[in-house]
Parts: C-alpha cells; sequence; structure tokens
C-alpha cells in the first residue's frame, strides 16, 4: 500500500506560489554556494598537503635512484655497455589523487530563470521538481555533500 501511494505521490503535481519559490531557490543556492566554497577551501589546503608530501616522497626516490644509478654507471663493464639503451628513466610518474567538489550553481539558475521568467503568479511543478527546487534534493546532491564534508572536515 505503501509503495502504491509513494508511485501515486510521483505522478502528481504541485501548484506553488512562484514568487515563493523563486525565493526558496534562491535560499537553496546560497546555501549550496557557501558549501561549495567551504569545500573548496579544504580541498585546496588538503591538495596543497598532499602536493607537499607527494614532492617529499618524490625527492626521496630521486635521492634513492640517483646514487644506484652512480653506482651503477661507475661499475659498468662491457656486458653493461651492450646492454644499455640510449635513454632511461630517472624518476617514475608520481600522481596525486583527490576528488574535487563541483558546483552545481548553473542547476539553481536554471530553475531560478525558470521561475523569473514565467508570466503566472503560481506554477505547476511535478513531483521531481518539487523535490528538486522546493526540497533541495538533486540526482547530485548526495555526491556533492559526501565531498563536501570530506574536505570540511579537513
Amino acid at each position: 500500500m505503501a509503495q502504491m501511494a509513494r508511485m501515486d505521490q510521483e505522478t502528481r503535481t504541485v501548484e506553488v506560489n512562484r514568487i515563493k519559490l523563486i525565493a526558496t531557490l534562491e535560499a537553496n543556492r546560497v546555501k549550496h554556494i557557501q558549501d561549495f566554497n567551504e569545500a573548496m577551501t579544504g580541498y585546496k589546503a588538503a591538495l596543497l598537503g598532499k602536493i607537499d608530501e607527494a614532492f617529499s616522497d618524490a625527492k626521496k626516490q630521486l635521492e634513492v635512484k640517483y646514487q644506484k644509478t652512480k653506482e651503477r654507471v661507475t661499475e659498468f663493464n662491457d656486458a653493461d655497455i651492450a646492454k644499455q639503451r640510449d635513454s632511461f628513466s630517472i624518476l617514475d610518474g608520481i600522481a596525486v589523487e583527490m576528488r574535487v567538489p563541483r558546483s552545481y550553481v548553473k542547476e539553481y539558475d536554471a530553475a531560478i530563470d525558470i521561475a523569473k521568467w514565467d508570466v503566472n503568479d503560481t506554477l505547476e511543478l511535478t513531483h521531481a521538481e518539487f523535490t528538486c527546487f522546493v526540497r533541495d534534493e538533486w540526482d547530485w546532491k548526495s555526491g556533492f555533500e559526501a565531498v563536501s564534508t570530506m574536505y570540511k572536515m579537513s
């Protein structure tokens, strides 16, 4: 029975006050921007730390590789020279991997523009539109919050 009610609810539409909808969307947009900016601040700090770690690791690896390469070259014999390539790698690639916060402010802007340009005092929203525009539950929201929370905590 609950599933039937949920399915019925998903096909419903609701008429909302256009001005109130715009205010809600604008408030949700402001909160999203604030959350995004906080996430970016944390992301940049965490990324700078990761870059410093990677650089430190690279210097250690480079020093080890440098010493081994010098020793090997110093001890070259005829067999080593025969196998020697014209080029070789001194340092293997070092990468920093971190999920980047993404802004979805354009989605808010599009919804706000639609509501502002509509000439009616009330607008009819589908269940999906109401969920996004009023309840601020977008399909990208959980991923955004997961990444944002990760960097807000750091």
